[in-house]
């Protein structure tokens, strides 16, 4: 009998890629089953071939295999941990995935049209005293010195005319020192104030200036074609700098 050739099966023509595989197992939770309609819907996935939920006992996300009867994989919270207590616990899938896309687009507007909470910052504390200042008793002014000094020179038998103590010689030292610091501060307390005053009519000019440039490269911009939204930005950012003209001219 002459040998047959053997039977040679044609090749498929179906995808030879690697399918996600799934727990297969028949033990199931005593627990009670888990309805997914209890749960939030931001915790849920229920896209076709990807279902999952978050898991109430750890937290993490877990896939739901089966479709007769869906309960959720073994699994873990964390790497070489025992696993949950929600392993192979059932799953009541009583939503539908209509229902839930519509939960969920709905849940999306209503978070976008939220506005964020008002930041209110804490003004910070002044820092503290070092220790080697807390005990020490302000500086005194050249009028308090000189008070010391005219009362030194009526009780001191010493301190007469131009002639004085030690002591009385000591603090009209000091008077005199006092008196020339303060001077010196007021000074230049006084040529900061002139130096500004002399630069303030150019700086509110060039600030006068500036402004008008803005709003005057700004109304060109009502020219173009704006949509509603540029439109009143634009106007809110006329508004602004015409009442900062105003107050500066």
């Amino acid at each position: 009998m002459p040998a047959t050739a053997a039977l040679q099966r044609p090749a498929s023509t179906r995808d030879k890629r690697e399918r996600p595989r799934r727990t297969r197992t028949k033990n199931v939770s005593h627990r009670p089953a888990l309805q997914v309609s209890t749960l939030p819907v931001r915790e849920l996935d229920l896209e076709p071939g990807q279902e999952r939920l978050i898991c109430p006992d750890c937290r993490t996300w877990c896939p739901i295999t089966g479709l007769a009867k869906p309960k959720l994989v073994p699994h873990d919270s964390k790497p070489h941990a025992a696993r949950c207590k929600g392993t192979n616990r059932s799953v009541v899938l009583d939503v539908t995935v209509e229902d839930w896309r519509m939960e969920m687009d709905g849940s999306v507007r209503d978070a976008a049209s939220r506005r964020s909470a008002r930041q209110f910052h804490k003004p910070l504390p002044a820092p503290a005293t070092p220790i080697h200042r807390m005990n020490q008793p302000p500086r005194p002014t050249a009028d308090e010195a000189l008070a010391v000094y005219g009362a030194h020179r009526k009780q001191c038998s010493a301190c007469t005319g131009r002639t004085a103590c030690a002591t009385g010689t000591r603090l009209a030292a000091a008077y005199a020192r006092l008196q020339r610091q303060e001077e010196a501060k007021r000074l230049r307390t006084r040529s900061k104030a002139d130096q500004w005053a002399a630069v303030a009519p150019a700086a509110q000019a060039a600030a006068v200036r500036r402004v008008g440039d803005e709003l005057a490269a700004t109304l060109k911009q009502i020219s173009g074609t704006l949509d509603r939204f540029e439109r009143a930005r634009l106007d809110l950012r006329i508004t602004e700098l015409a009442e900062t003209l105003w107050w500066r001219m």
